[in-house]
């Protein structure tokens, strides 16, 4: 509670610094500028290293604080000293290697003010969630450490773990969601996933929180996979400490790195492979639990164990591909970025054996004696329906990409199905959500690749056709606002001859900030995107260089990506949250002693 107190106090004193623009503060005057909004100064708490690590440090200790009191007593014992080690360590980190506190010898009559990238309102709220849903992660682990060293790995450690990791899951969700969404709309680059490093140190965390939330279901029913799910409860926060290390070191030449320093990358490189070892260790020590006597091909524990491994797989990939150019840079100096080819090569696979268990997997029960014959052919129906509907628009070509569209599709055509006739209610209603949510966002993924673009110079008057529409360049304007000045575009966007919109994209140049940035124009409907950003400007403004995309059933990607975070809330609330008081089963007398299970 000391470190807790300390560590807000902290905090805040920063932030007042920050909002007040006290520029006799190294951190302030590099962060924050007179120009600076009131918002983008509060930003500027998690914008550099010095912040960002003493707001996350603050965060553990205050999330870690909260959880222990909720604890019971017993496992509040082993518990909390984890929790305390883990934030303490990252506040004493901050103090001796990043500290936010150094004094100018003069200070400064201005400062530099954030990035001008990161002056976007998702800076408020994006970077705040994602570490939330991150710094939570401490509370899982560090509970299945006390449940292993008391042999309480049972079903009562599973309730506490998974309404934990479900807090986590759904921040990390909303925080993925945003920072996609921050990237498509801000950038210009036409996209919203670049399989980055540092994008990757939040989606491998939500990945194997995902396999926890999976097949814990099945040892809640029978005690099997106990070790599987030990390993799993531990591996998120052991991600969390590699994904800080990729995003802080400077190893992995990312476009997002914004705060590098190779010594605090040793620190916490060695942190994460102490994690690591941690994780190895309590996963061998946990009895494993029943064997798999009562197995059945197409019982529920099948469908259940089955996307867990399919999701680890898909983890393994992420993994490996994140991880290689920090095993390049440490060993043998290179620096380089893992293609997103990779990643779609390997995961598009894995993504359609996903989607006919998403599609199927709630028609099994724990017997195995449900038929799938009727749903598999209506699934198979409809995914033909699909395929051909999507070859139509877009033409044979890439075949593969429409059997994902066509499959996904057929998807959510029978989970909306199921939830309008069977009215599921609770925790159940939350899973068909967030499988409808992720086959959405595979919809969308899927149709963003089948889109044009056009890059190029265009005058006034110029047109070009991108992916059926005509895109007409009417004049450029220059211009100069409160903070920077700018050159505007004024296209006009029109298909089939009917003019659609006009679309304003900007080059934006501050004082403060050695290269323009681009802010785009989108045009945003059901059936697709049309992203509009200019990046060059000839001297006498009578030319510019224009980028267009043409981008379909891209907004299904938010939509689905809203509906998995939903259904994370919906979960939650339908189990009490995790803030409900332990209640002790009624049938704990009747547990066998030395057993996993649990009542």
């Amino acid at each position: 509670m000391a470190a807790v107190l300390f560590a807000i106090v902290s905090c805040v004193a920063l932030t007042v610094a920050l909002l007040s623009a006290d520029f006799s503060l190294e951190y302030v005057a590099r962060t924050t500028s007179l120009a600076t909004p009131v918002p983008y100064r509060l930003a500027a708490l998690w914008g550099a290293m010095e912040g960002s690590l003493l707001f996350y440090a603050t965060l553990t200790l205050a999330i870690g604080a909260v959880a222990s009191r909720r604890l019971p007593d017993d496992l509040r014992a082993v518990t909390t000293p984890v929790l305390a080690l883990v934030g303490g360590g990252l506040l004493l980190l901050t103090a001796l290697m990043a500290y936010p506190f150094e004094v100018l010898a003069i200070p400064a009559v201005d400062g530099e003010g954030l990035l001008a990238i990161l002056q976007h309102p998702a800076m408020v709220y994006h970077p705040p969630i994602l570490y939330i849903g991150l710094t939570s992660l401490v509370v899982p682990f560090a509970i299945t450490v006390g449940a292993v060293k008391l042999g309480r790995v049972d079903r009562d450690w599973i309730r506490l773990t998974r309404r934990w990791l479900l807090v986590s899951w759904t921040f990390l969700t909303f925080g993925i969601v945003a920072g996609a969404n921050w990237a498509y709309v801000e950038l210009g680059w036409g996209g919203f996933w670049a399989w980055d490093p540092v994008e990757n140190t939040s989606l491998m965390p939500w990945l194997a929180a995902t396999v926890f939330l999976h097949t814990s279901r099945v040892q809640v029913r029978d005690g099997r996979l106990a070790r599987w799910n030990v390993g799993f409860a531990l591996l998120p926060f052991t991600l969390t400490i590699l994904g800080v290390y990729l995003t802080r070191s400077g190893v992995t030449g990312s476009v997002h790195a914004f705060a590098e320093s190779e010594v605090i990358g040793r620190v916490l490189l060695t942190f994460a492979l102490v994690v690591a070892g941690v994780v190895i260790f309590l996963a061998i020590r946990t009895p494993p639990g029943p064997k798999w006597h009562s197995f059945h091909a197409l019982g529920r524990d099948t469908w259940l164990g089955g996307h867990g491994a399919l999701v680890a797989i898909a983890l393994g990939f992420v993994l490996i591909g994140s991880a290689y150019p920090a095993y390049l840079f440490v060993f043998a100096g290179d620096r380089t970025i893992v293609a997103s080819g990779f990643y779609t090569t390997a995961l598009l696979p894995i993504a359609l054996v996903l989607l006919v268990g998403m599609a199927l997997g709630f028609k099994t029960s724990w017997s195995g004696s449900a038929s799938l014959v009727r749903p598999a052919l209506t699934l198979f129906a409809l995914t033909l329906l699909g395929i051909g509907g999507a070859a139509i628009v877009y033409g044979w070509d890439t075949w593969l990409v429409l059997t994902l569209l066509g499959l996904a599709g057929a998807t959510v055509a029978l989970l909306i199905v199921d939830i309008y006739r069977d009215r599921p209610s609770g925790r159940l209603l939350g899973g068909h959500l967030a499988h409808v949510g992720m086959a959405l966002v595979l919809v969308g993924a899927g149709g963003s690749s089948l889109g044009d673009e056009f890059r190029g110079s265009m005058a006034s008057g110029d047109t070009v056709e991108v992916g059926g529409y005509e895109v007409t360049l009417d004049a450029i304007e220059t211009g100069e606002a409160d903070r920077f000045i700018y050159v505007a575009a004024e296209l006009s966007l029109a298909r089939s001859g009917d003019n659609l919109e006009t679309l304003s994209p900007q080059l934006r140049a501050y004082e403060e900030q050695p290269l323009p940035i681009p802010e785009p124009a989108l045009r945003t409907t059901p059936s697709g995107d049309v992203v509009v950003a200019i990046s060059r400007v000839a001297d006498d403004a009578s030319v510019v260089e224009v980028r267009v995309f043409v981008r379909p059933l891209v907004l299904w990607v938010w939509v689905g990506g809203l509906l998995i975070a939903l259904s994370g809330l919906l979960s939650l609330v339908s189990t009490g949250g995790v803030f409900a008081r332990r209640r002790r089963p009624a049938t704990a007398a009747q547990q066998e002693e030395g057993t996993t299970t649990g009542s």
